[in-house]
This record gives structure tokens, sequence and C-alpha cells, in this order.
């Protein structure tokens, strides 16, 4: 899993961090743990829903919590973390998984940005971006690959 920092290494490691106390908060279906990681403001554009504030947030993750439990797992790859003194941005691709489905059903790579502000020494998300690509002539999601096909010349 190829990761990258810009800016101060120190605060992408934290940042780093923070990612996969979150992704564990989500597989342990732990919804303060989940929502102690966000600015009381925080927004997520998600494949299929849009929210703003702490208590949407929240209600989301409840919706969506009888669908994760310890046999899942949240993978990430070519993460690039941005960091400033009080800001960071990442931008990855991420996917849940059952780990007993792994290999028997290929579930798809979604692109995500999380941007993060530091209050208090705590970093806290403050907008979060899942999306997949859609084909717009026939309406259908375009699977991102786990390699790309395409190799440039030259």
């Amino acid at each position: 899993m190829p990761t990258e920092i810009i800016g101060d290494s120190y605060l992408g490691k934290e940042i780093l961090q923070q990612i996969q106390d979150w992704d564990q908060a989500v597989i342990n279906k732990d919804i303060d743990q989940i929502t102690d990681h966000c600015a009381e403001d925080v927004s997520m554009f998600d494949v299929s829903s849009q929210m703003n504030g702490i208590e949407e947030y929240k209600t989301e993750w409840y919706k969506f919590s009888p669908y994760f439990n310890e046999n899942m797992m949240i993978s990430r790859k070519d993460i690039k973390v941005y960091t400033s003194d009080d800001l960071a941005i990442v931008h990855c691709f991420s996917k849940v998984e059952h780990k007993a489905l792994v290999g028997k059903i290929k579930m798809p790579w979604c692109r995500t940005t999380i941007c993060m502000k530091k209050e208090d020494q705590n970093w806290r998300l403050i907008h979060q971006h899942i999306s997949m690509p859609i084909n717009l002539a026939d309406g259908k999601a375009i699977v991102l690959k786990d390699e790309p096909k395409l190799k440039l010349l030259g």
C-alpha cells in the first residue's frame, strides 16, 4: 500500500494513525468512537447520500452499523496525505470487505477524500467524500481496477 506524505511527516503519521483508529471503530461498530473523531460541523458526501453536522453523521452510521462486524476489513491504497499545522487532506482508494468473501466476491474500490483540522491538539474529520465513477452514457458504475490496464508510451 504505497503511502505518500507531503508536508510534515510527523503530522502525516498522526493523520494515518487517526484513520487506522477510525477504521477500527467502524469495524467495531463503535458509533461514539467514530464520531469522537469528527468535528461538530462535519460534512459527508457519500456514494448515495449527503449529510451535514455530527447528528446527521451519527444517524447515518447507526443506519449502516448492522452491516459491519468483526469479520469486516477496510482496505486503502494509493494513500496521499497533505499536511499543514492545523489542516490535512487525504485522498486514496478504499473498500470494505467481509473477510470470508475476499477472493469470492470482488468488492469495488471507491475514491475517498478526507479533510481534517486540528482542534485542541486532536485531529478531527471535517469533511469526507466517497465516490464511485459513473458512466454517463448508461448510468452504470465504473469499477476501478486493482491495476491499470493502459500503459503510457514514451
